[in-house]
């Protein structure tokens, strides 16, 4: 294309400013327009980022067949309704995590982008990190022998008290898995990207420490308010069914072994992501509070390091990949992680229907598979026996 894409961003609260931010960084777009349920706050936001448009019409933004991409930001539940309407009316699409709350919902997407021949991702943004992938072309290459154990965590905080509150408690927006729908989704899929394994079956604990929460009566936003867990104030107390944390372990077509703790209750952890895979030569290890290095460590001459992360050499338009000793995170990450899609939206490439390997993103098909995992993971709470993912 000889043209920037148009793009749409569909919610306003923590997540779409930073997909508006990550979008206009990556050169390949601009942000046009972005939908909310509310008309002042949408109005509100949408002029804080600049953006020229906003509206409460979803309806009206499909039928706009200048819009190209669309990205779903919004509550869980709304993440299918939305992206049909975006894939019907021949728009991409970007979705946050979870892709859906059902294995046949998730499914029906990826046939949907499939048969309109759309590009379609998933907001995992760890596969954005340099080092991340760093780990994974390692893994790739066979620098690590044959992977054996794959370990780590997921640790937040901000729902650790009672009267800590958010839409995803509420099984009607975040739907039946909480903590392993929302944050142990990105551990089963970067793990899976950077070993290069295939979750089998999975053992999985789940927990719910606060049985009961305070729900305010205005909503608040995510990792805001008082402790973290969005506004307080009035409000009635709720059952909550949701877990607060999981214990997992999992078994790995052709024989490895891997385990996960998955928390949102955990004091003083605001976003510890970790990950360590081992092979029969070398282990690797990163975590989220530093992402710039990587950890290689080795049972011979060569014991440990921390590998630091490179400057990127890269001819892709927009913000480029700061010089090595500038840290960059989490928004580095999603700009990053969004690139290759844009990138082959605007080459014309058409959608390969198959695994990020072939499309370099996270596709549809990844995010159906996150959702499988989340499906197994509460099978297997529920019968206190292995669940298989397909």
């Amino acid at each position: 294309m000889n043209r920037l894409l148009r793009t749409a961003v569909i919610g306003t609260g923590f997540v779409g400013p930073h997909h508006v931010d990550a979008v206009r960084r990556g050169g390949y777009a601009e942000v046009v327009a972005m939908v909310g349920t509310d008309a002042a706050r949408t109005a509100a936001r949408a002029r804080a980022l600049g953006v020229p448009a906003a509206t409460t019409d979803v309806s009206a933004l499909m039928a706009d067949r200048s819009i190209d991409v669309v990205h779903i930001c919004t509550p869980n539940a709304s993440h299918v309704e939305l992206a049909r309407a975006a894939l019907e009316a021949g728009k991409h699409v970007v979705v946050e995590k979870p892709l859906a709350l059902t294995v046949a919902d998730a499914e029906g997407l990826v046939g949907l982008a499939n048969e309109r021949q759309r590009h379609g991702a998933v907001a995992f943004t760890y596969r954005g990190y340099p080092m991340v992938r760093q780990a994974h072309a390692m893994a790739a290459k066979g620098d690590l022998g044959e992977v054996r154990l794959v370990h780590g965590a997921y640790l937040q905080d901000w729902l650790l008290e009672a009267s800590d509150y958010d839409w995803r408690v509420e099984p009607a927006a975040g739907g039946p898995s909480r903590a392993v729908a929302d944050i142990g989704s990105h551990w089963f899929d970067t793990a899976e990207f950077v070993s290069g394994l295939r979750v089998d079956t999975v053992m999985a604990d789940l927990a719910t420490f606060m049985t009961t929460r305070h729900r305010p009566t205005s909503a608040g936003i995510t990792f805001q308010g008082p402790g973290g867990g969005g506004a307080a104030g009035p409000g009635e107390e709720v059952v909550v069914e949701s877990e607060d944390a999981a214990t997992l372990m999992v078994r790995f077509a052709g024989g490895g072994r891997g385990s996960a703790v998955v928390s949102q209750v955990s004091p003083g952890h605001k976003n510890a992501f970790s990950l360590e895979v081992s092979g029969a030569r070398r282990s690797v290890g990163w975590r989220q509070e530093d992402p710039n290095h990587l950890w290689i460590g080795s049972r011979g001459q060569e014991g440990s390091a921390l590998l630091p992360r490179a400057p990127q050499a890269t001819d892709e338009p927009g913000v480029p990949a700061l010089p090595a000793g500038h840290p960059e995170g989490w928004s580095e990450a999603l700009r990053d992680l969004f690139r290759p899609f844009y990138a082959a939206i605007s080459s014309g490439e058409p959608p390969s229907g198959e695994h990020a390997e072939a499309q370099r993103y996270p596709t549809l098909a990844d995010g159906a598979r996150a959702v499988r995992f989340v499906d197994a993971v509460l099978r297997s709470a529920r019968t206190g026996t292995w669940a298989a993912l397909d």
